[in-house]
């Protein structure tokens, strides 16, 4: 059997994923991050976009909106805002959800924290929109 990784990715929701993989790819906060079996430790803040993950030759794509990764022994645990499936994701609302983010960072006098979440929510309408359709 080849090495692999224990992949832990959980939501406020639900354990979304928790299996033994090869390989696992993360939107990071400073650029794409690609885990081996032996991965040095490390501790990084994800933006949100494209997490897959290799298990026997088969990729399993999902889109993530934001959270934190850690790396240590062989472990990945991945603790996100929200993960969905790329099967799973649901265009439409995707683009309802861009255009309401739009319109929020139009508006004037925001504060600080409004414009953040808009922000947000327009990047995180913009990660499940900026997938190949399925």
């Amino acid at each position: 059997m080849a090495e692999q990784l224990h992949l832990s990715l959980v939501t406020p929701e639900k354990q979304v994923v928790n299996e033994e993989v090869d390989q696992v790819n993360v939107p990071g906060s400073e650029g794409d991050l690609g885990i081996l079996y032996d991965h040095a430790p490390i501790i990084t803040n994800l933006r949100p976009g494209p997490l897959s993950f290799e298990k026997g030759g088969v990729a399993t794509q999902l889109i993530v909106s934001g959270g934190y990764l850690e790396v240590t022994d062989n472990r990945v645990i991945i603790l996100a805002e929200t993960a969905e499936f790329l099967h799973e994701v649901d265009r439409d609302r995707a683009e309802k959800a861009k255009t309401k983010a739009e319109a929020a960072l139009l508006k004037t006098g925001l504060s600080e924290e409004e414009f953040q979440e808009a922000q947000d929510d327009l990047f995180r309408a913009l990660a499940r929109l900026d997938q190949p359709e399925n």
